[in-house]
């Protein structure tokens, strides 16, 4: 069997061919629905936002335009992880990898 810290640290080799691309595919699942959720997350604060006052929805858009954001994309697994958790609790955790699981 595989190590969930080696997923994460993205590290396949040392395991047969076949673990690694079931490793690489259940990598892929994680990140897309991580990302998935973070995003959602995002919109939906800013959503909130726009409800409560212009001014705090064009604050928010206005430190994503002047700081950046770093894509999701380029961020390893271990970060998206850790995004998440700051944002999400363990609880959730769990149950994005239970629903990844479902997918497989």
């Amino acid at each position: 069997m595989f190590k969930i810290e080696d997923i994460m640290a993205e590290r396949f080799e040392g395991y047969p061919e076949e673990i690694q691309e079931f490793m690489k595919f259940y990598n892929e699942k994680l990140r897309e629905a991580i990302k998935e959720e973070l995003i959602q997350d995002r919109a939906d604060m800013m959503l909130k936002d726009i409800d409560k006052s212009n001014e705090t929805f064009i604050n928010m858009l206005s430190e994503i335009l002047e700081n950046g954001c770093k894509g999701f994309n380029k961020m390893s697994t271990r970060s998206l992880v850790n995004i998440y958790l700051d944002k999400k609790d363990e609880g959730a955790f769990m149950a994005l990898l239970e629903k990844v699981n479902s997918l497989l």
